[in-house]
């Protein structure tokens, strides 16, 4: 059979499957094989779209060989160049158009991530775009990064943002892991000596360590009826590029993780990294105008940092009483004129993603730009009408592949031998710790 003919076999076992669903006097025997004839026409489906496309591949492939072929030796290829799309909704409604088995547009593109030496390749299974789904035009990946209920704070506060080209992406950076006395270890084990003239020079050399980027994968799964994209593509795209719909939740999501990611499958967050200090707090359930002090102490002075502050902390932070009773010595707002607080003449960020009251990491104070986020700019959007075919509903599922984590492995040492900074201090969860 050829993918047309798989494809109408597939569309009669569906029929017949729902069919004998609807009917009241359908036997049990007939109830009984419902599973197969699904299963039966799912493998059909999938055979079909990928000779399908295997066959419009050959067709684009040959069609731009022969194009290129007009064209003089002194023409690029890139002088060939297919149109972009108009709008989101019309992208939208082109990966619904492809999810339905019909034509594809030819500027749809499928993403494939190619895996690294050593990693095994699985299958895709139960997905419309069997090779990985269409990958989002980059005209609008910004409107998958909006604004949502909350700001997104990390990537808006300035955190060091690395393009991957592909799956993982390796920095070497300077080892500033050091701890002897009497040497900086900003410069990676570098030394400098005074040195008299005529007398051997001696030498150094710094020592680098690797950072490592590799993207995880977001995913975002949603459900919407047909006759939204069959009335018009609008409704749907406002709400899976608004700020409640998936443009919101992988924002909210990603920008969680940086801040409190537990590394392996997902980025590695500020909270628990090995890099941040944690500085004991005064009183169990309290933040103290010592445990601010004790927290700038200990913050590395790169002059640029920020103050990420449970709401749930907000009165403890406005009423903090400063030297001599002078409150306006720690919180400097300007509720009149719209001002956003500071606590030493750094900005405060509220924000629900930080842990509550009284836990670790209630308080965090920051330098952004020391936090590596690793961009692999391939978003994607799939949609399926299978899942749930029964209730004439499309799947819709977005892959945001991302990874975070901090510069430095861990705090930096003074040339003192015993004082420890760093760009992330936060604020214990109980006395001591």
């Amino acid at each position: 059979m050829n993918w047309r003919e798989k494809l109408g076999e597939a569309n009669k076992l569906f029929e017949g499957a729902k069919a004998i669903m609807g009917n009241s006097e359908a036997t049990a025997e007939q109830k009984e094989g419902v599973p197969q004839m699904l299963e039966d026409a799912r493998k059909l489906m999938q055979e079909a779209l990928q000779y399908k496309n295997l066959l419009e591949d050959a067709q684009k492939v040959i069609g731009l060989q022969q194009t290129l072929e007009t064209f003089s030796d002194t023409k690029e290829r890139d002088d060939v160049q297919e149109p972009e799309f108009k709008s989101w909704e019309e992208f939208l409604a082109c990966c619904w158009q492809a999810s339905k088995g019909q034509k594809r547009d030819p500027r749809l593109h499928w993403f494939k991530d190619v895996p690294e030496a050593g990693h095994e390749e699985k299958a895709l299974s139960g997905a419309a775009g069997s090779t990985g789904g269409f990958l989002v035009p980059t005209q609008f990946l910004p409107q998958l990064q909006a604004v949502q209920g909350e700001d997104v704070i990390m990537r808006r506060a300035g955190a060091t943002v690395i393009r991957m080209a592909s799956r993982q992406v390796t920095l070497p950076v300077l080892d500033q892991t050091d701890t002897a006395e009497g040497y900086p270890h900003w410069f990676g084990g570098m030394r400098f000596y005074w040195q008299g003239e005529g007398t051997e020079k001696q030498d150094s050399e710094p020592s680098f360590r690797q950072v490592n980027l590799v993207a995880k994968k977001l995913i975002g799964l949603t459900h919407a009826s047909d006759e939204i994209l069959a009335d018009s593509a609008v409704s749907l795209a406002d709400f899976l590029s608004g700020p409640m719909g998936m443009a919101g939740g992988v924002a909210w999501m990603e920008d969680y993780s940086f801040i409190r990611g537990v590394g392996g499958g997902q980025p590695q967050g500020i909270v628990p990294s090995p890099a941040t200090l944690v500085v004991a707090r005064q009183a169990m359930g309290a933040i103290d105008f010592k445990d601010i002090i004790n927290m700038y102490s200990q913050f590395l002075p790169s002059g640029r940092g920020i103050w990420i502050v449970s709401q749930s902390a907000m009165p403890s932070i406005i009423q903090l009483q400063g030297p001599d009773g002078n409150p306006s010595y720690v919180w400097q707002p300007n509720a009149r004129e719209g001002i956003p607080g500071s606590l030493f003449g750094m900005p405060v960020y509220w924000s629900e993603k930080a842990p509550g009251l009284g836990q670790k990491g209630d308080i965090i104070l920051a330098d952004p730009r020391y936090y590596l986020i690793g961009d692999r700019q391939a978003t994607t959007i799939e949609s399926t009408p299978y899942a749930r075919w029964i209730y004439d509903q499309t799947t819709w599922r977005v892959v945001h592949r991302v990874d975070g984590q901090p510069w430095l492995s861990r705090p930096l040492t003074y040339a003192d031998g015993s004082t420890s900074v760093s760009p992330f201090v936060v604020l214990g969860s109980t006395q001591g710790t």
